[in-house]
This record gives structure tokens, sequence and C-alpha cells, in this order.
């Protein structure tokens, strides 16, 4: 998945409710777009390989009888083991307070601050997912906002049919045709490009950049935003 991160699973959870939500708003094309991501998560969590990382926090106690290791998702799940230890040897310490009214961390450092040879020692380790296992490593992926055709003129509209019909030695940008309009990269191109470009079609392009995507969905029933003016079609 995209840069391998929760924030990729999170936009496909926002796609998935919005398409519960209004149904009558999704083409084909979007429709077979969240089916298809939808499988891909399946398919990592199927073989058990989360396609983001995450911190594990972990705790060593060392005590008379050997180590007790602990591990938890969170900072304060692993306190809480932690306490729970403390609590049941508190009587090792010469210290009167009830520890059932101290919180996890006041009772922690309480007590191997106390203790004479026990010691608590904590870190954080961050798991990584196996790319290599997840994706070709030749799978170029990004991320794609969708902006109404209206953002174009007709002139822009038939000059990218034009570059989708051409060799594509031929094309300024390497655009491809939908149902509903072109998908156009958004990526940074040299002055020369640029200067084949459309006025319109490079604000559209720079704005794209500008919101960190890499490519822009054209689709002729798509939202249209301030940032950039609209054409009468």
């Amino acid at each position: 998945m995209p840069d391998n991160s929760i924030r990729a699973f999170a936009q496909l959870l926002a796609r998935a409710r919005a398409a519960i939500e209004t149904p009558a708003d999704l083409d084909d094309a979007a429709r077979t777009a969240i089916i298809e991501d939808i499988s891909a998560f399946e398919d990592c969590l199927a073989r058990g390989a989360i396609p983001w990382g995450f911190d594990i926090h972990i705790g060593s106690i060392d005590h008379k009888h050997g180590t007790n290791h602990y591990a938890a998702l969170t900072q304060e799940a692993l306190m809480a083991e932690v306490a729970e230890y403390c609590r049941e040897w508190w009587s090792d310490i010469d210290d009167g307070r009830d520890p059932a009214t101290l919180d996890d961390d006041t009772i922690a450092d309480i007590y191997f601050g106390d203790h004479s040879s026990e010691y608590l020692r904590i870190d954080r380790v961050r798991i990584d997912p196996p790319l290599a296992d997840m994706q070709p490593s030749n799978l170029e992926t990004g991320y794609y906002c969708v902006l109404t055709t209206a953002h174009l003129s007709t002139a822009t509209a038939s000059l990218l049919d034009e570059w989708c019909s051409a060799e594509t030695s031929a094309r300024p940008l390497n655009v491809a045709s939908t149902v509903y309009g072109w998908f156009v990269p958004a990526r940074e191109v040299d002055e020369p490009t640029q200067a084949k470009l459309p006025a319109d079609l490079l604000a559209a392009i720079n704005f794209a950049r500008a919101h960190g995507f890499d490519h822009i969905q054209f689709d002729c029933d798509a939202d249209s935003v301030e940032a950039l003016p609209k054409h009468d079609w």
C-alpha cells in the first residue's frame, strides 16, 4: 500500500464510509478502485502482513528469581502490567502507603527507587512491515486528488484527448483517459515541458503537488475547489 502507512488505510475507510452513505455519488471507476483497495488490504491481513509500522513498548524486571518481560502497544498499557507486579510485591519495600491508591507510574517509581535488588528497564521498539512481501519492488504508488473537469477549458480538454491518443514519446505528459475525464501526473516538470502546458492545466498540477498529491483524476462529476478557476462547458 502507498507509503505502507496507516494513512492509506484511514483514507480507504473514509472512502468506503462515503460510498455506503451516498452510493449514488459513486461512479463505476471509483467503486472499482475502492473494491480493489479493500481487496489489497484483505490480502495483506490474510497473510499476517500488517501493511504499516507500529511501536511496541517493552519492559524487563530483574529480580532474585530471574527476569520478567512485558510488552504492550502503548506506554500506559505497559506501565499497568509493571504496576501490577509492584502491587503484588509491595511488601518487599518499606513503604506504608496503600499501592491501590497510587497511579501506575508513581507505583513503579517508588517500588524500583526503594528496592535494593530489583531493577526495571523500559524501551520502545519500532516494528516495520515486510515491504518485500507486500508489494513488488518495481511497483510505483502514490496519492491522487479528484478535481472537476470544469477547472479545464474546452481547448485544454481537447488537447488532453489528443495526448491520450498520441504516441507516448509525443506527449508532454503521460496522461490517460478515463470514462469521465483524464488521469494526469502532478509531478514537477522542467521548463520546456511547462511551456507546452495550458495555464489552467499547469495551475491544477501546481495545486495538486502543493497539497501532497502526485496525480490528478479529472472527473466531470467531481467537486470544484475555490483555488482554481472554473470554465463553463
